[in-house]
């Protein structure tokens, strides 16, 4: 049974040949170990599999790395931006460290970010900490994937009013998830593992 379907159609339904992106995941190691098991990243993938497999995107995890323990907590905008010298072209870098403070009202904290790098023009990475929960990697690589905006409408994906439904994009966000992916591609910004063959 396809939840989805509770919500907008899918513009072009392709679940059975989608562009599989690759995530790098950079993980804070603290005394030598990561701060969390592997499992944890899997899970939000898997998830992520799940939400965006209606829209022909699904993601697989290309490589693993240690991130320094100096990037554990994250309190300001510098400190954001100095993960830009570990990112790289051709994969979609994923930064998993223990806290994410917000940089525009003191003493919140962040599940997950979209994070432009001011520091390396063009860097653009995902960042999530430990208080995200199993759907903010998909709405992380929702405004990755084109939609930088946040929605109104409780259940989609961009929203923060949740539903127990799979979380949707509509059509609108689901033209700019397109037009974002081509332009991935054709740029080579994002390298596919695989792609659906020409019809």
């Amino acid at each position: 049974m396809l939840l989805w379907a509770a919500g907008p159609s899918p513009l072009q339904a392709q679940p059975s040949a989608p562009v599989v992106l690759p995530l790098v995941v950079h993980t804070v190691h603290v005394d030598g170990e990561p701060i969390a098991a592997p499992d944890f990243i899997a899970r939000r993938v898997a998830r992520a599999n799940e939400i965006f497999a209606a829209y022909g995107v699904g993601f697989e995890i290309a490589n693993t790395l240690p991130l320094p323990a100096a990037h554990a907590k994250l309190k300001d905008r510098p400190d954001r931006d100095a993960l830009a010298r570990y990112a790289a072209r051709g994969a979609i870098d994923i930064f998993l460290v223990e806290e994410l403070a917000d940089v525009d009202e003191v003493g919140r904290m962040r599940r997950g970010v979209h994070w432009h790098a001011r520091t390396r023009p063009g860097s653009h990475f995902v960042i999530l900490s430990l208080l995200g929960g199993e759907s903010v990697l998909a709405h992380e690589l929702g405004h990755y994937l084109g939609n930088p905006e946040h929605s109104e409408t409780p259940g989609n994906l961009m929203s923060y009013q949740h539903t127990e439904l799979l979380p949707f994009l509509d059509p609108k966000q689901q033209s700019k998830l397109q037009r974002a992916l081509r332009h991935y591609l054709k740029s080579r910004e994002l390298k596919p593992i695989s792609r659906p063959a020409p019809k």
